[in-house]
């Protein structure tokens, strides 16, 4: 009798949690930031890719490099208007662009740098 009674105790209270109202699922703040921003850094003179400019978005602590083509990506970053810098030694100080980033958006940011001896 006491195992009848545990069992229906267990039942009514699985199909109590069971029959509860669903509420859908939100993203979380972290999951709505899909965009991304990426792009190439070239010589303005020879067009060449170069390696190891630093892209940072000002105001932020939010930096990458670009690799050995010249190419970076900056992934998770919430929709906005942001100024992208680029720095690389032995050429000249900060090229920037300001863009604007949209919801779900991979964002193409192409960047020509000029060297110091120009």
């Amino acid at each position: 009798m006491k195992t009848k009674m545990i069992l229906a105790a267990m039942l009514m209270i699985t199909s109590m949690v069971f029959a509860g109202e669903k509420k859908p699922i939100e993203a979380s703040p972290a999951a709505a930031a899909t965009n991304t921003i990426a792009g190439t850094v070239l010589d303005n003179k020879t067009g060449e890719p170069l390696t190891g400019v630093e892209i940072q978005i000002e105001g932020t602590d939010v930096k990458t490099y670009t690799d050995f083509d010249g190419k970076f990506a900056m992934e998770g970053i919430s929709s906005g208007q942001y100024t992208i810098s680029a720095n690389l030694i032995s050429y000249q100080e900060n090229e920037t662009k300001t863009i604007r980033v949209n919801s779900n958006e991979l964002h193409a940011l192409n960047l020509m740098l000029k060297s110091i001896a120009e």
